[in-house]
């Protein structure tokens, strides 16, 4: 069999290629006119299909934010400033299921299928306001059934009242997979998010921060510069709490620098699956009892707490002593 060259001109460019024919076989020789940089046929081939670069959009609406958090091509969401009602993101059977509402945060399963890490900010760092009209049960925010791998960041939550929920919540719905790897920057709590826990003795129902059951437990959360007023009546500003056999609380979670005034209790750290929770950087202040509240858990962890004025007089409190086995105090200064 013989290989003889054939000579392909593509884009003044001469290139050799070898097409069998009869006869001994000889060695191709390159084209004395190619061009001064030589062209493969790798090159002649077509470009496969970029993929799509991530990007950045702005909305002005609910709608249109949620429209962008289920893009998996958006990386990051700028909310331009403004208030903007928001329905109540729970399942209030009430309510005809308000997660459904076209206005409702309710970030669940139709983003957990992200597979690109996404940020959600204010155009200016609290210049965005999530307002729930005056909802007597509000939830400002929810994150359930596996939503992963995002970043909130600026946001003010006002208007409605947390009626034995949160106002933001991680869990709480049994058989629901946990929210996982959230980190929330910069948020706050209003005074106007009201709840009934509006004496010492009054029932803790009604919270800012609420994390709960899921599968697996809501877990690699992490919350930075949060403040919380709950003067009008929220029973914490984080409360862990409930969880069973197929449905855990959370684990891996670290509060940083977080600013409380005015709740009933600050911080309940209270189920026996929650571990690994840090709280660094933490002043409260006028706690109408306790300022921290510790019944179950393992390693958890208070460092640089500084409570002023709690109601009860003491800034710390547990069944099980001033310091109990699952907890690590480190710089802390309760009263």
């Amino acid at each position: 069999m013989k290989i003889r060259p054939v000579r392909l001109i593509a884009a003044g460019a001469v290139v050799s290629l070898l097409v069998l024919g009869s006869g001994p076989a000889s060695t191709p020789t390159r084209n004395a006119i190619a061009d001064p940089t030589p062209i493969h046929l790798s090159d002649a081939t077509a470009a496969p299909t970029a993929t799509p670069v991530p990007g950045t959009v702005t909305v002005s609406s609910i709608a249109a934010l949620l429209t962008a958090l289920a893009d998996n091509s958006v990386d990051e969401i700028v909310v331009a400033d403004g208030t903007y009602h928001v329905s109540s993101a729970s399942m209030d059977h009430a309510d005809s299921l308000s997660m459904d509402h076209a206005d409702s945060l309710w970030i669940g399963a139709a983003y957990a299928k992200r597979t690109q890490p996404v940020t959600v900010r204010a155009a200016t760092q609290g210049g965005v306001t999530f307002d729930g009209g005056g909802a007597a049960s509000f939830g400002c925010l929810s994150f359930e059934a596996g939503a992963h791998d995002q970043t909130w960041d600026g946001f003010r939550c006002a208007n409605g009242r947390a009626n034995e929920t949160g106002v933001i919540t991680f869990g709480g719905y049994p058989g629901l997979a946990a929210p996982n790897h959230i980190t929330m920057n910069n948020i706050t709590i209003m005074s106007s998010c009201t709840g009934s826990a509006t004496s010492a003795s009054a029932p803790a129902t009604d919270h800012a921060f609420y994390v709960s059951e899921a599968v697996g437990g809501p877990h690699d959360l992490v919350f930075n510069d949060v403040t919380v007023d709950g003067r009008g009546g929220l029973a914490s500003a984080f409360q862990f709490y409930h969880s069973d056999a197929a449905n855990q609380n959370g684990w891996n979670i670290t509060v940083r620098r977080l600013h409380v005034i005015g709740t009933q209790e600050a911080i309940i750290l209270w189920d026996p699956t929650l571990r690994a929770i840090t709280f660094d950087t933490v002043d409260v202040s006028g706690a109408l009892r306790y300022a921290v509240r510790y019944e179950q858990g393992t390693g958890i962890t208070l460092t640089d707490i500084t409570s002023t004025g709690s109601g009860s007089g003491q800034g710390f409190y547990s069944s099980q002593g001033a310091t109990p086995a699952g907890v690590t105090f480190s710089g802390d200064s309760f009263h």
